[in-house]
């Protein structure tokens, strides 16, 4: 028993100082091997998966409806809105950019955006004012009473403001820019409750490269061809469209070359032509009496003046020019003022002045 004792002694003194003595061969087991996939096998995997058909239980995404589309964006609009606080960028509004800039939801954007925008700062000089267009009668609207168009440009990222402004008691024709995050989704609602639409072309204004129109842009440089294949594009994403209008474009409106070949494709489509006139030498006119495109003309920007009680003039003066020259299009932004001033306006306006769409007016030439 001592030596039982004394062995046991001997053994916890030798592991103290030499620590645990190695297993028995008989006593040792041998942990599962992980299978490991080494990178250029993964790599080699994926090129085998790619367009291997998908499982046949795989539930197909169904067509959603105008509605559920709209319900969607507005929903995604009201979440970003609580995410991400509005900012108000101090930018004239030749020069305006909606202000989140994104893919579209295709995820496909076909075109460059060259530049980037650089609002200016605070001590620079206001851009000039656009130049206010010769109005005058229309012979074709005799007889038929002072009538007034009211469009609101850069629709595309804006949904909650597209659906209030079809609850408005009067027409309203939306301007869609293309390639933005909610093109197709805003189109879809506005055809759908047969609101007039039409293609907000993105065009080169003076101020560029300091400022850039965005997705789908023209530009003075551009080939015919170029310039053709561009608007094609943009006018794919729209099927709904009746016409088009130029953001910004005050450079490539004065480009006799590049208005001709944008009216060869208006021509084509049987598309008319809204000049905003952001330049006084517009080669518009010309190249749409040469192609005969029907040609309309802005008669007064209603929001240069972010000011509610400013706006409100604006449409006075435009229901002016109605009563005036038998017609006037007063065009807007999609503007917090802007939507309430035409609330106010909708109960106190001048009934004997007709408001309608770009189509019932009918163009200048």
């Amino acid at each position: 028993m001592a030596g039982l004792a004394l062995a046991a002694t001997l053994v916890v003194l030798a592991s103290m100082l030499f620590g645990p003595f190695p297993s028995l061969p008989w006593e040792r087991t041998v942990a599962p091997a992980v299978k490991t996939t080494a990178p250029k096998q993964v790599a080699e995997k994926k090129k085998r998966d790619v367009g291997k058909p998908q499982s046949q239980t795989q539930a197909q995404p169904r067509a959603q409806t105008p509605e559920q589309i709209l319900a969607e964006a507005l929903a995604q609009a009201k979440a970003q809105a609580q995410t991400q606080p509005a900012k108000q960028a101090a930018v004239h509004y030749e020069e305006h950019l909606p202000p989140q800039a994104g893919q579209p939801e295709n995820g496909n954007g076909s075109h460059e955006i060259r530049a980037s925008v650089e609002p200016p700062s605070p001590t620079a000089p206001s851009a000039p004012a656009p130049p206010e267009p010769q109005t005058h009668p229309v012979a074709r609207d005799a007889g038929k009473g002072p009538r007034m168009v009211v469009v609101i440009d850069d629709i595309g990222d804006h949904p909650v403001m597209a659906k209030n402004l079809t609850e408005l008691p009067f027409p309203v024709t939306l301007a869609i820019l293309p390639s933005r995050p909610r093109t197709s989704s805003v189109e879809a609602m506005a055809a759908a409750q047969g609101i007039e639409i039409i293609l907000h072309q993105p065009m080169q204004p003076g101020s560029y490269p300091r400022v850039n129109p965005g997705p789908g842009a023209l530009f003075t440089d551009m080939d015919a061809q170029r310039v053709k294949s561009i608007v094609a594009d943009n006018l794919a994403q729209l099927p709904h469209v009746k016409g088009i209008n130029n953001h910004m474009g005050s450079a490539f409106t004065s480009d006799p070359e590049g208005m001709d070949a944008v009216m060869a494709v208006l021509k084509e489509k049987g598309l008319f032509f809204l000049d905003s006139v952001t330049s006084a030498v517009s080669a518009g006119p010309e190249a749409a009496r040469k192609h005969g495109v029907p040609f309309y003309r802005r008669a007064v920007f209603l929001d240069n003046v972010r000011n509610v009680r400013t706006i409100l003039g604006q449409l006075k003066t435009a229901e002016r020019n109605a009563i005036k020259n038998g017609r006037a299009i007063a065009i807007g932004h999609p503007y917090g003022e802007t939507l309430e001033a035409l609330k106010i306006w909708a109960k106190e306006r001048e009934l004997g002045v007709a408001v309608v769409t770009l189509t019932e007016l009918g163009p200048e030439f």
